[in-house]
């Protein structure tokens, strides 16, 4: 635990810090089931793709932004920021009077929302070492998982009763509450660095992400524009790219230090994370799909069915990261995860059956998820392993950021494939099959990044600043 903090600073803190990290992963799903209700409320159909991707325009490029403001600017000042703007947001979206209105405003909450997951995972590199830091992290990996189960049904519910303005509302008086222990509680924080931010490559990376989430969102299951114009964003998006990166390389002080590339956890972390996030997006994605027109399921069954998902993702990555914190070595885990699991996506890919039982499939749903949460509670924690206290900030954040990019651009990638794959007969097995298969084939680059991770221990004291 960090010098001169007290456990109870802390412990509120972190409280303050994970309800709001809880409310944002809730907020990606809620809308799901609210979507219908505020487009017959408010129209816009021809823009309901955009509800998505809004989000993901303001809460993809915020995480590194975030990650570099950390180490430039008092921490306590930036952590309130991001909770103030996620409530704005949400008070704002269920205030909006029109559709145009609502997405500005979903976007005003996507910002808030991307700052919170980077600083929730570099709030805990701020108060503990890396193998402590561990079972913190499983905690915030079973929190997502419970927002993944929950989010749905509490926006259904609230929309049935009450209105789909309190989807959002909701939010208000718990991130209240979260800003009120983080603004009480949280720990004097050494000065933070004087180095400026890093304006033109910001400028720059806003530039390349935002055409790389349009293009790819125009080849996603709900396109926001025809193909032909996610060509045209995509080139727009590697110039840009290009220019960024020759921009960081050069700068004194870039929005990210491009030589972290060269610490062996975070590279293999970051590229791990890629593949991670669109194997487990498109389970979550696609198996409703199956449950429902293959299996014959109705949604509220697939619901109750998808909860077995949900609890073995929040109980092994809880039991995860309690283990190594206790351990320290994290690659055997991750290594028999990764390779069991892409055992699992090649069976389905071959032998996705039309009819299973129900003990089965949900045997076959628990071992699913209980491999997938170790990936949700390390990889940050790996990446910081190297890291100097005073850049865990823009590491932390590159892992999010790598993940997210990885799931929008996967997500694509599936909806190609299964598009591919049910033409011939127009049969949605032989698509779901061929998702499968692409799942399967990321999985395994996925355990390709984990086998180049070194076989260490976590440390037990943070690494030194430079002198």
């Amino acid at each position: 635990m960090a010098e001169g903090h007290t456990s109870g600073q802390i412990r509120l803190t972190l409280a303050g810090v994970f309800l709001g990290l809880f409310l944002a992963a809730l907020d990606q799903t809620v809308i799901a089931t609210a979507l219908p209700a505020i487009l017959r409320d408010l129209g816009g159909q021809a823009w309901y793709a955009w509800a998505t991707v809004i989000y993901l325009l303001g809460s993809t490029p915020a995480a590194p932004i975030a990650g570099r403001l950390v180490e430039i600017l008092p921490r306590k000042a930036v952590l309130l920021g991001a909770l103030f703007i996620f409530l704005l947001g949400s008070f704002l979206s269920g205030l909006a009077p029109t559709f145009g209105a609502f997405l500005a405003f979903r976007f005003v909450q996507g910002v808030g929302g991307g700052a919170l997951f980077s600083l929730g995972f570099t709030t805990l590199a701020w108060f503990f070492p890396p193998r402590e830091r561990s079972r913190w992290a499983g905690l915030i990996g079973a929190l997502f998982g419970l927002a993944s189960a929950v989010g749905p049904v509490l926006g259904g519910y609230l929309t049935e009763h009450f209105s789909w303005r309190w989807a959002f509302w909701v939010n208000v008086p718990l991130l209240i509450l979260a800003i009120a222990f983080v603004g009480l509680f949280f720990p004097a924080a050494p000065a933070p660095s004087r180095l400026p931010m890093d304006w033109k490559g910001t400028l720059l990376l806003i530039l390349w992400v935002a055409p790389t989430l349009i293009a790819f969102s125009c080849w996603g299951p709900e396109k926001i524009a025809p193909p032909e114009v996610g060509y045209l964003a995509l080139g727009v998006a590697l110039l840009f790219l290009y220019r960024w990166i020759r921009v960081e390389q050069a700068s004194a002080a870039p929005l990210f230090d491009l030589a972290l590339v060269r610490l062996r956890t975070f590279r293999y972390a970051a590229l791990a994370g890629f593949f991670f996030g669109p194997v487990f997006l498109g389970g979550v994605t696609f198996f409703p799909l199956y449950l429902q027109a293959v299996l014959g399921y109705s949604p509220a069954q697939s619901g109750v069915l998808l909860l077995a998902f949900t609890v073995g993702a929040v109980a092994s990555t809880g039991a995860v990261g309690a283990w190594v914190s206790r351990h320290g070595r994290f690659k055997p885990l991750l290594l028999g995860s990764a390779v069991l699991l892409t055992a699992i996506l090649a069976v389905a890919a071959l032998f996705l059956p039309a009819k299973i039982a129900q003990p089965a499939l949900l045997s076959l749903m628990v071992a699913g998820a209980a491999l997938l949460g170790p990936f949700q509670a390390l990889l940050s924690v790996i990446g910081q392993n190297d890291a100097p206290i005073e850049r865990v900030g823009s590491v932390t954040s590159a892992i999010q950021f790598a993940r997210q990019m990885g799931s929008t651009m996967g997500l694509a990638l599936f909806n190609t494939l299964f598009l591919l794959g049910k033409v011939p007969t127009d049969n949605l097995l032989l698509g779901l099959r061929a998702v499968f298969g692409g799942s399967a084939l990321l999985s395994l680059l996925l355990t390709g990044m984990i086998a180049a991770l070194p076989d260490i221990r976590l440390r037990s004291q943070r690494v030194a600043s430079p002198a």
